[in-house]
């Protein structure tokens, strides 16, 4: 069209002003990094993962894989926005999901704890009033033991409600080995369990064709601290198991997928989070092909959920932008269904605020965001392609020495499990310490002038003995009841309480030691509130004295460092400037009626101020900064530590703790 100035000459020479630039080569960029590096290596650039996985600073064609497996893509053309239901106050949980539907919730994800006295409540009316509110939207049971009583009486629920289990879609996510693993019990023996599993796969085969009856959660091993390629091993060997349990009763491998999915939790580390879901399905993938299983039944759904072990207490808005950046890696990394859990989960029982929050990060992303147009987003990226290869070869190492080892029954029975998690969790909690893996908002950028956060409510969570929690006296010989007569029985008003009695092998419950579970924050969050609770006691809080000694030009950044660590275990800065020698600075420290002192400022006066603040009774002197090598020579006057990038910031403000008399856990 002519006159829109889009056909001349000038425009064309316009699109090709990229032309004008010299193409990059590797040769050049090396010498440029080389050149900015000041003589240190480029091999310096590279760093290493949590999973011991190599992560170079540029990555080019050259470093996609040797083969580029076709990862099976998402087969709908957007993700379900799963809502979180806590059913342990049902009529409360009614409300929850009418309000989520009409904010945007497009599935569900149910849980129930039998460790909560409340459960007991759950009748057939009660979950037909929930399917009612869930507008007919894909509901998945998170019963954990439970989960055969639970979705048998869901299933009745339907029923009286005139569905046809034909139209039902979602999940019962029964997973016996996870629970075992999170829980450390279940209601009844493993092999009993196993077994119901069996007959629970037979029954969706038959009558609940898109009800997946079986679930691989990798949620109970993430909470203990899992790298990505224990996960993935883990849930391998756990599909792995599944498969060859119902291969032996009859089923085949190619039904077996069809009513599987796995729930993969989402971290911190982006890109990490993105490789392992594209992994765990090239996983399946592969292994699905390798039983013989036709080309569409290979397909793995995937269900992440944010990792509840990233949500801090402190400064619980932060994990509003921590649940964006995690559903936007499960978008990326192509999940079927993402629950975004509230912002304000570890407080309690979260709020209308934190549940609508929740939805309205999937409506953003999708709505005015888009990302909801590409399927597999990331394909084509030579680092996460390369990175999902790597995290894919890890995993499938681990897989294999776990079934080496016997399979993951014998994993978990030996206590392999615990052991694995342990030394990875003490990784992780040494990665927090010295907040090399920051928690922004807690063991970075702390407020100090932040309260203790006020609850929005709490569930009761009373645990009970598993007797009182059933009703019924464990008993050998209890009568075995299949799950299409339990669904029969739930129909004729037996409670999900009642059925857990009578499936089989109930005399013979299954119990293992766990791992120990820890959210990120939560070392840091205790101190925060053993300095709440001086301040309540004393009416101020733990204080050390810091004296900014001499002119040195970093001397304010040092200040704004040490006050900032301080800061992160609830301990104010008796913060004193331009002090010359050791008279003012023990001056200073008398006045600030603290027990520890640290020094920041001129190297040079470092020792005589140590050896003034000793002498007038500090018991712990430390220097911000490096000792190079001083640091004989300052021992020698006094000084205890440093504190500087790198250092073990939980110790430290542990120690400072117990200086000032402060009780903490």
């Amino acid at each position: 069209m002519a006159g829109n100035g889009f056909d001349t000459p000038r425009f064309d020479d316009e699109l090709n002003f990229a032309g004008a630039f010299l193409r990059s080569t590797m040769g050049s960029w090396r010498e440029e990094a080389q050149r900015t590096l000041q003589g240190r290596e480029l091999a310096s650039l590279a760093s290493s993962t949590h999973e011991g996985l190599e992560i170079k600073p540029l990555y080019t064609e050259e470093d996609l894989p040797p083969y580029r497996a076709r990862i099976p893509v998402r087969q709908r053309q957007t993700w379900e926005s799963c809502c979180s239901i806590d059913l342990r106050e049902p009529e409360g949980a009614l409300n929850e999901a009418t309000s989520a539907v009409i904010q945007g919730a497009s599935a569900f994800w149910i849980s129930v704890d039998r460790r909560s006295s409340s459960w007991a409540r759950l009748t057939i009316g009660v979950l037909a009033e929930l399917l009612e509110a869930t507008a007919g939207a894909p509901i998945y049971l998170d019963g954990r033991g439970i989960t055969p009583s639970l979705a048998a009486v869901f299933m009745a629920a339907a029923r009286r409600r005139g569905a046809s289990f034909e139209t039902l879609r979602g999940g019962f996510d029964y997973d016996p080995l996870g629970t075992l693993a999170g829980d450390g019990n279940l209601p009844w023996s493993l092999d009993s369990s196993l077994e119901l599993m069996t007959d629970m796969v037979r029954w969706c085969a038959k009558s609940a064709p898109s009800m997946r009856a079986l679930s691989v959660s990798t949620v109970p091993y993430a909470k203990g601290g899992a790298t990505a390629v224990q996960e993935l091993g883990f849930a391998l060997s756990t599909g792995a198991e599944y498969l060859r349990r119902l291969e032996l009763a009859g089923i085949p491998p190619e039904v077996t997928c069809r009513h599987l999915r796995f729930v993969l939790p989402v971290g911190r580390d982006l890109f990490m989070e993105i490789a392992k879901l594209r992994a765990a399905r090239l996983l399946w993938a592969q292994m699905a092909a390798s039983c013989d299983v036709d080309e569409e039944s290979r397909y793995l759904p995937i269900h992440a959920v944010t990792s509840p072990r990233s949500l801090t207490i402190r400064d619980p808005w932060v994990n509003l932008i921590r649940g964006t950046e995690q559903c936007y890696a499960a978008i990326v990394g192509d999940a079927d269904v993402i629950t975004v859990l509230p912002y304000n989960s570890a407080l309690g029982h979260p709020d209308e605020l934190g549940r609508r929050s929740a939805i309205n990060v999937h409506n953003i992303l999708r709505e005015e965001c888009h990302l909801d147009q590409v399927a597999d987003p990331a394909a084509g990226s030579y680092f996460v392609e390369r990175l999902t290869y790597d995290l894919a070869a890890a995993a499938w190492q681990y897989f294999q020495r776990i079934e080496a080892a016997g399979g993951m029954v014998n994993h978990l029975r030996s206590g392999a499990v615990v052991r694995d998690l342990g030394e990875s969790l003490l990784f992780k909690q040494r990665a927090i310490a010295t907040r090399s893996d920051p928690v922004t908002g807690v063991s970075s950028y702390p407020n100090l002038e932040e309260g203790p956060p006020q609850l929005s409510g709490t569930l009761d969570g009373r645990r009970q003995p598993d007797d009182e929690a059933t009703g019924v006296r464990p008993a050998f010989g209890s009568p075995s009841l299949t799950f299409s007569a339990a669904v029969d029985a739930g129909a004729e008003g037996m409670t999900v309480r009642e059925l857990v009695s009578l499936f089989p092998g109930y005399a013979e419950p299954e119990r293992l030691a766990t791992p120990a579970k820890q959210r990120d924050a939560a070392v840091f969050e205790r101190l925060r509130d053993a300095s709440d609770q001086y301040l309540e006691k004393t009416g101020a809080r733990p204080r050390v004295f810091l004296a900014a000694v001499g002119q040195a030009d970093d001397q304010h950044a040092d200040v704004r460092f040490v006050t900032d660590l301080l800061a992160v275990g609830g301990i104010a800065a008796a913060y004193s400037e331009g002090l010359e020698g050791p008279d003012d600075t023990a001056a200073g420290y008398e006045a600030a009626g603290s027990k520890a002192a640290i020094v920041c400022g001129e190297a040079e006066l470092v020792p005589e101020v140590a050896r003034a603040l000793k002498a007038h009774g500090a018991m712990r002197v430390l220097v911000a900064g490096r000792p190079g090598d001083q640091a004989a020579s300052w021992r020698a006057s006094g000084v205890d530590g440093y504190l500087h990038p790198g250092c073990d910031a939980l110790a430290l403000l542990i120690d400072l703790f117990e200086v000032e008399g402060v009780r903490h856990d």
